[in-house]
């Protein structure tokens, strides 16, 4: 999916939540976002509000490890930055390149749809994965490349709280009527969220996938895949916005909850 089509406020929310950056550069990068299509994390990069390195330790706390040791030293951050760059599922990222294997993924998975733990967090616990390579497939994913990583980096494995709030992963059934079948995987992290919805849609082929912010009894759709509307798609070459009938470049993140008892 083309990286330009992703609601990445919540990325953003995340970095100012963490005092890396303020919500005025935030809505600064956003505005230079949606006006070029790229990753928010090589855009606050580029503009020298976030280091290459502290992006990348931010990605890897959010798959539940927090990374120790200090960068690789550069004077030209920005050329870690790989404006070519598609958005991978982190799974396919890691087959792909070699670092696990298929059966090491597929493992990893099963355990991540029984527990709800992060991906990255079972790999590096399971011993498939260390603290480095995790955090340079986070960063090459979000466009940036291995050199913002240190060579060796020590990683420890947190305990996930209870959280009320979660990203959950829904199949969806869209006739005759709209509803939410069954719950699929719920994490305390969008983007862990989103790998799994699309790792999903991928081997799955459902009707449609939705992932919604749910909080008490209230519940936010923050994203939605329908087959159906992606054949469109492929047939009429519109632009996922079109497609998706929702538009994330201008996604201002205002909550539009709805009572889950309605589902």
């Amino acid at each position: 999916m083309d990286h330009a089509h992703f609601p990445w406020r919540l990325l953003g929310t995340r970095l100012v939540d963490e005092g890396l950056l303020t919500q005025t550069q935030l809505e600064l990068a956003l505005k230079e976002q949606r006006r070029t299509g790229r990753f928010l994390g090589q855009i606050v990069i580029d503009f020298g509000y976030v280091s290459a390195f502290a992006l990348a330790r931010a990605l890897a706390a959010q798959h539940g490890v927090e990374l120790t040791g200090q960068p690789v030293d550069s004077d030209n951050e920005a050329s870690t930055v790989d404006a070519q760059a598609e958005w991978r599922p982190l799974g396919k990222l890691l087959v792909e390149s070699g670092t696990i294997t298929k059966p090491e993924l597929d493992e990893a998975i099963a355990e991540q749809r029984r527990d709800g733990k992060q991906l990255g967090q079972i790999l590096v616990e399971r011993g498939s994965l260390s603290a480095t390579d995790l955090a340079r497939a986070l960063a090459e994913q979000h466009g940036i490349g291995s050199r913002a990583v240190g060579a060796d980096l020590d990683g420890v494995v947190r305990t996930s709280a209870a959280h009320d709030a979660a990203y959950q992963v829904w199949e969806i059934v869209l006739a005759p009527t709209y509803r939410a079948t069954s719950i699929l995987y719920s994490s305390e992290s969008f983007l862990d969220a989103v790998d799994f919805a699309f790792d999903f849609i991928e081997e799955n082929e459902p009707e449609a996938v939705e992932i919604q912010h749910r909080k008490g009894t209230q519940s936010e759709t923050l994203w939605m895949y329908s087959a159906r509307r992606a054949e469109a798609l492929a047939k009429s070459r519109k632009t996922l916005a079109e497609t998706f009938g929702f538009d994330p470049m201008t996604w201002d993140g205002s909550p539009q909850a709805r009572d889950l008892t309605d589902l």
